[in-house]
């Protein structure tokens, strides 16, 4: 059947177990069969379409909640616009040899220090347009907005709103960078200021003045909430630093907890049955840049049940195997930190991010190098997006890419 396939020899991630020697059937993009080889049924009259793994991990592909990577691209120094069509293109190929098979690009609205440090020509309307536009065509991969909303930014409520309702968002988040909480604690501001060339009472002006600013909040903030949650779209908070914050954001529909910023908080949001993402770039260096929460400790407590790629795309999969093997957590829990978990976070674990019969088939064949993952092997829903030979050199690997 041509739109059947059998990959096999390969060693497959379930959520629950490594099949090793197994084989996965694909049909009409769906998983039909999974086993060990020696449960595969093979029928010599019967025309078999296989794929052989030869040895190499079968992963679910990458489901990615949060990743800055779109608006980076797009704009990759101040004023350096390239064409939105372009730029998106060209993320969604390395996100594809990333092992990703489902992405939600965070756009942020309403984030003027942003707007104002990218020096862009386009406007957020215009951004948001093109990727909309875009991912309703012919794609590699399985493309979602990610609305980042910045409370201060109270000229573009009316925008978030239809955006909304226009049908071009399928998460939201609430962020307040506003400096002395969150991620911006009042000292590392001050410092930083400092490093870049105030004086620290230029510094301290400045932190009044942006703590003085009008933001969204109470009835308004709950009005956005609450159409997000009638949609069926995922609501996250931000960089929470306090249980006061966890209790605030989750009293108004919030179920999403995204990098909380100490260990208190992001227990406290797993024991409240929040979704708690932490940054996979994290869990790479081997710490926060900023001086805050390792996602490393954080997940070997069990607070954090979800990564994300958050500014640096490949870092997803080198945390799946780094947990792996170096901190002796089973290779089917790692994976579910960068699949399923975000797949039941943002509600669509129906259809995907596990192997499991009658999911979609997105799936990742992933070789090591040296202990380095590279992704060998693209399917999604069922279609081959990226293919480079089981056999190739890790120099190979860089002069294709």
């Amino acid at each position: 059947m041509e739109n059947q396939f059998t990959i096999i020899n390969g060693v497959i991630v379930t959520p629950n177990e490594i099949i090793h020697n197994g084989f996965i059937t694909v049909e009409d993009k769906k998983i039909i069969a999974i086993g060990t080889i020696s449960q595969f049924e093979y029928d010599e009259q019967v025309h078999h379409n296989l794929v052989d793994a030869h040895e190499q991990y079968i992963l679910p592909g990458i489901i990615d909640i949060h990743t800055d990577a779109l608006d980076g691209e797009i704009i990759p120094r101040p004023g350096a616009d390239i064409p939105i069509n372009v730029a998106f293109r060209e993320l969604e190929r390395k996100m594809n040899g990333c092992g990703y098979t489902t992405v939600y690009h965070s756009l942020h609205l309403g984030y003027k220090s942003a707007e104002h440090g990218s020096r862009s020509k386009y406007s957020r309307k215009q951004v948001f347009d093109a990727i909309y536009k875009a991912i309703k065509g012919d794609t590699l991969i399985n493309n979602k907005i990610h609305l980042r909303f910045e409370i201060t930014g109270v000229d573009a409520y009316d925008q978030c709103i239809d955006f909304i309702n226009n049908g071009y968002i399928e998460m939201l988040s609430v962020m307040d960078h506003t400096p002395g909480q969150g991620q911006h604690r009042k000292e590392h501001y001050i410092q930083m200021s400092v490093k870049y060339g105030k004086t620290e009472a230029q510094a301290i002006e400045d932190i009044e003045e942006k703590l003085s600013r009008p933001n969204i909040k109470g009835e308004k903030l709950q009005q956005m909430i609450d159409l997000a949650i009638q949609k069926g779209i995922a609501v996250a908070s931000h960089d929470d630093d306090t249980i006061q914050k966890i209790d605030e954001m989750q009293s108004l529909g919030v179920t999403i907890c995204e990098f909380p910023i100490n260990m208190e908080t992001a227990i406290y949001a797993n024991k409240q049955n929040m979704h708690v993402v932490g940054g996979a770039s994290n869990i790479l260096r081997g710490g926060s840049l900023s001086g805050n929460l390792n996602i490393k400790d954080a997940i070997l407590n069990g607070s954090v049940t979800s990564i994300c790629s958050d500014y640096y795309p490949p870092a997803i999969l080198h945390s799946i195997f780094k947990l792996y093997f170096e901190h002796d957590l089973p290779l089917h829990e790692t994976v579910k930190l960068a699949t399923l978990n975000p797949a039941i976070a943002v509600g669509i674990d129906s259809y995907t991010g596990s192997i499991e019969i009658g999911k979609d088939a997105d799936l990742i064949l992933v070789k090591l190098i040296e202990n380095i993952p590279i992704v060998t092997k693209s399917f999604v829903r069922g279609r081959k997006t990226l293919e480079i030979p089981h056999h190739i050199s890790y120099n190979e690997v860089n002069n294709l890419v």
